[in-house]
Parts: C-alpha cells; sequence; structure tokens
C-alpha cells in the first residue's frame, strides 16, 4: 500500500516538475485543457443565443471533445461527428415520428444506425450514430421536428467552437516529441549492442541472455512509441498556422530517420536470436571460438557508440565518421581472418561457421543503416568516404 502511495506521490510530482519547463508535454496539456473550456464557454453563450434552451446542451458537450490534439484530427473530427449526429437524427425522427419509443421503432432504428455506424469515414464517431438515435427516442424528441434541428444546429456549433479555438489560439505542433522519441530509441539500441558486447567478450558468458531478450522486446515497445510520436509530429503539421513559421528542416526528418532505425533494430534482433539460439544448443564454447568472441564484442561497441554519435540533437558528425571508420575496419578484420582460416584449412571451430558468419553478416547491415544515416544527416556526408560500407565478397 506504501509503495503504491509512493508512486502516486512521485507521479504527481513529476507531473508538477514538468509544467515548470517550457514546451513540456505537461504544458501542453494544460494548454489544451484551458482551450477546452474556452470552447465550451464559446459554444453556449453562441447557442443559447441562437437555438432553443433544450437543445444548447449539446453544444459544449461537443466542443469539448473537439479539441483534440492536433488541428488536422480536430476539423476531421468535427466533420465526422457532425454526419454521425445528422444521421442519427435522421433515423430517430423518421421512425420516431410514425411510431415512438418501443420494441419495434428500437428494432428498425438501431440495425441501420449500427451499420452506419461501421462505414470508415465516420472513424471513431460511427457510435454516435446509433447512441443519438437512441437517445433521441427515449427522450421523446423524435418526433419533434424543431428540437432534431436545434440538437443538429447545436452539435455543429460545438464543432465549429472547438475548431475555431483549437486551429486559431496556439495550435499545437509538435517539434520535440519525434526527437526525443527517435533518440530514446536510438539510446535503447546502442544499449543493447553493448551488453551484449560486454558478454560476448567475457569468455562467451551469455548469462545475461533473458535480459537482452527483454530488451529487445521493450525495442519494439520504444519502436512503437517512436512510430506514435513521428506520425502525431506530421500530423499536427497539417492545416496549422504556425507550421509555416516553424518549417522542418533537412535535420528534423525523423520519418527517414525512423525508418533505417526500423531496419537496425530488426538486425539486433537477429543478433539475439541467433545467441538465443547457440544458448539452447550445448552452448557456444564448442562451437565459435573465442577470439572470433572478443573481435565480434569490439565491433557491437563501436557500432553502438557510432550510434549514440549519429543519433543525437546535435550529432557529433566528426567522431561518428571516425567511429563508422572503425567499424568498418573490424569488419573488414574479422572477415579476413575467417576467409584466412578456411583457405588454410585452419578452421578450429568448423560447426559455428555458419553462426559466425550470420553474426557478421548482421553486423555488417547495421553499419550499412548507420552510414546510411549520417550521409542524410547535414553535413554528415564525406566526399573521401563511400556512402556505404563494402560490400565483402
Amino acid at each position: 500500500m506504501s509503495g503504491a502511495v509512493k508512486r502516486e506521490l512521485s507521479y504527481v510530482r513529476g507531473q508538477a516538475a514538468g509544467l515548470a519547463k517550457p514546451g513540456s508535454y505537461q504544458r501542453l496539456q494544460a494548454l489544451q485543457i484551458a482551450k477546452a473550456t474556452l470552447a465550451a464557454v464559446l459554444a453556449w453563450l453562441t447557442a443559447s443565443r441562437l437555438l432553443a434552451l433544450g437543445a444548447t446542451w449539446i453544444a459544449p458537450a461537443t466542443a469539448v471533445i473537439m479539441v483534440h490534439a492536433t488541428v488536422y484530427r480536430t476539423l476531421t473530427n468535427g466533420l465526422r461527428r457532425v454526419a454521425a449526429v445528422g444521421a442519427g437524427v435522421i433515423l430517430a425522427g423518421s421512425i420516431g415520428h410514425l411510431l415512438g419509443l418501443g420494441v419495434l421503432s428500437l428494432v428498425l432504428v438501431v440495425p441501420p444506425a449500427l451499420v452506419a455506424a461501421r462505414w470508415h469515414r465516420m472513424g471513431n464517431h460511427g457510435s454516435d450514430v446509433a447512441t443519438t438515435a437512441v437517445l433521441l427516442l427515449s427522450f421523446a424528441a423524435a418526433s419533434q421536428e424543431r428540437y432534431l434541428l436545434a440538437y443538429v444546429l447545436a452539435t455543429g456549433i460545438g464543432a465549429l467552437s472547438g475548431a475555431l479555438v483549437n486551429s486559431v489560439l496556439w495550435p499545437p505542433l509538435y517539434r520535440d516529441r519525434p526527437d526525443a522519441a527517435v533518440r530514446r530509441l536510438a539510446r535503447e539500441t546502442a544499449a543493447l549492442l553493448t551488453s551484449v558486447a560486454e558478454g560476448l567478450r567475457d569468455e562467451w558468458n551469455l548469462s545475461a541472455l533473458p535480459d537482452w531478450e527483454r530488451q529487445a522486446v521493450r525495442l519494439d515497445e520504444h519502436l512503437a512509441d517512436a512510430a506514435a510520436a513521428v506520425a502525431d509530429g506530421a500530423e499536427s503539421r497539417r492545416y496549422n498556422l504556425r507550421h509555416s513559421l516553424h518549417p522542418v528542416t533537412a535535420a528534423q526528418d525523423h520519418e527517414q530517420v525512423l525508418r533505417r532505425l526500423t531496419t537496425l533494430a530488426a538486425h539486433v534482433h537477429t543478433i539475439v536470436h541467433a545467441l538465443a539460439h547457440l544458448e539452447h544448443h550445448d552452448g557456444p564454447s564448442t562451437d565459435v571460438s573465442p577470439d572470433y568472441a572478443r573481435d565480434y564484442a569490439d565491433l557491437l561497441d563501436v557500432l553502438g557508440d557510432a550510434l549514440t554519435a549519429t543519433v543525437r540533437r546535435d550529432p557529433d558528425l566528426g567522431r561518428a565518421r571516425t567511429l563508422l571508420g572503425r567499424a568498418e575496419a573490424q569488419a573488414s578484420r574479422i572477415h579476413d581472418q575467417m576467409t584466412t582460416e578456411i583457405q588454410k584449412g585452419e578452421v578450429a571451430h568448423p560447426a559455428g561457421w555458419a553462426l559466425s558468419g550470420s553474426l557478421l553478416t548482421d553486423a555488417e547491415r547495421i553499419l550499412t543503416v548507420l552510414t546510411d544515416i549520417l550521409a542524410a544527416t547535414p553535413g554528415g556526408q564525406d566526399d573521401d568516404r563511400p556512402s556505404s560500407p563494402a560490400t565483402h565478397p
């Protein structure tokens, strides 16, 4: 019980601390709450002046739910909400005017309302068709034409008020969240590479394998979070008046970086899965040489450092180039050593040849992805270097 209380208090303190930071998520939410309140007041004042008092309640209720996280969502969902309510009113009015509220009227109204709710164009507001129709029937208002018209107009006033407030007053524009999410994904991926390297360097110590597998699963969660943040960032620029004041630069092309990090994370997953397979088949000691393990660990270490240097708010381009050069040289050295052993018939661990080659291939593909990310970074292309590491025969 005390632990739960402490966690809640820690959460509250974290939220309060966030309010003190400019541009924080907490400040954005506080601003959105204030805007939703203003939209509700504006909708109420407008509806109470133009419509019959009995229908005005729907205007502020609609205005509140129309202040979405992006302007695009506010506009599109506003149209869907009005269309859904209009469809529900038409169904309720046409059936209720003839039959009133009863079993037969519900049988005639609910099925078509739910069919309309499943139309993909309705989005999340499809259910409003059925709820509107049933509510109007239940309130015995379906036969009152003036009330039905006022209900639709009040919904439109609420949607317009929410759209106006959210579009004109500090429309939400997510510039930092995509960057932070992508960098977090890069940090977690680099941490996993470093952790694996430590285990391999310690005489193929795979005792941390369960933790590596958990980290690999968390990578998928971070990847999903980053994808959502990048998508929200792109959506927040649509129909946003502030977008022209804060145009996206080449350095902020998070969609391109995310695509490459997705590929990179897949290769990290493959490395962990290969090591898990090795652990379940009598361990690595008889399959892969300790020298290879140490060399491969050094390669993973350099790749992790290169990833951290490349995907930063202010990339350390010089250090990133140096690290990628070291990684390329190390990968070539491992490959040459393996080739020499085969040519001279000195392979001490032939059973591990396929695994060694597979692990090296994934490391080289990670190197290629990092080289591409650096080349796409403004100022990251070095004319004296190829855009990607050479492919070994």
